[in-house]
């Protein structure tokens, strides 16, 4: 049995999420609620090494970290090229570009959430779109240029790009090209994803915790 554990909102697991249903993996969404239940409790019981969430628990496997667990997930499914490596998983120089794009998505992230959690939230939006996450999309368009995704092939630097642009295309639906547009689409369709995202209509709307995030999600 496979869980991965959570708060109950989309978060740093909602790339997994979406990985796990790409993979095809029957697994348990462990969502907390109640942060005692975490906090007082599975972070001192699961035996996790560097308790933290996200966690994945595969029999008796336990990983944690978001840039973990996606790991351990395509090389487990020998889905290899997910990470830019060959087929096979020996090493291809795909894998450098995989995780500078990932490195670069990620600290577009951190303006987001920054954003999302700041309480002047209203007045700082336009700046910040101005100061950095206008220039941000538009390098990240730039690189995707004509292809169908952002290395040429599906990896899962597309699974942290496609979630970036959920919040942009809520915050800042400007940004939101054609180009953008149709590779929105062609993650949205892809097998799994597709289902997944028919079935989780409403917690998709859930990006961060209410009560403590000024955005959260779409009203």
């Amino acid at each position: 049995m496979t869980t991965l554990g959570y708060w109950g909102i989309r978060g740093l697991a909602q790339p997994i999420r979406f990985l796990l249903a790409y993979l095809g993996v029957q697994y348990t969404n462990k969502a907390y609620t109640n942060p005692e239940e975490w906090f007082g409790k599975d972070k001192n019981e699961l035996g996790l090494d560097f308790p933290n969430i996200p966690y994945l628990l595969d029999g008796d496997v336990k990983v944690t970290e978001s840039s973990a667990i996606p790991i351990y997930l395509i090389r487990k499914h020998k889905k290899n090229e997910l990470l830019g490596s060959s087929a096979d998983g020996s090493y291809s120089e795909k894998e450098v570009r995989v995780a500078q794009v990932i490195g670069y998505i990620r600290d577009l992230f951190k303006e987001l959430t920054g954003l999302c959690f700041n309480p002047d939230f209203k007045n700082l939006k336009d700046k910040l779109y101005t100061d950095k996450v206008e220039l941000f999309v538009k390098r990240l368009v730039a690189y995707l240029g004509d292809k169908e995704y952002l290395i040429g092939t599906l990896t899962y630097a597309d699974f942290i790009f496609y979630e970036a642009l959920s919040y942009i295309r809520h915050i800042y639906p400007q940004a939101i090209t054609a180009t953008l547009t149709a590779y929105i689409n062609r993650f949205e369709n892809l097998p799994g994803i597709k289902e997944y995202i028919a079935q989780h209509v409403q917690e998709l709307k859930v990006f961060l915790p209410p009560g403590k995030a000024t955005w959260f999600g779409p009203q």
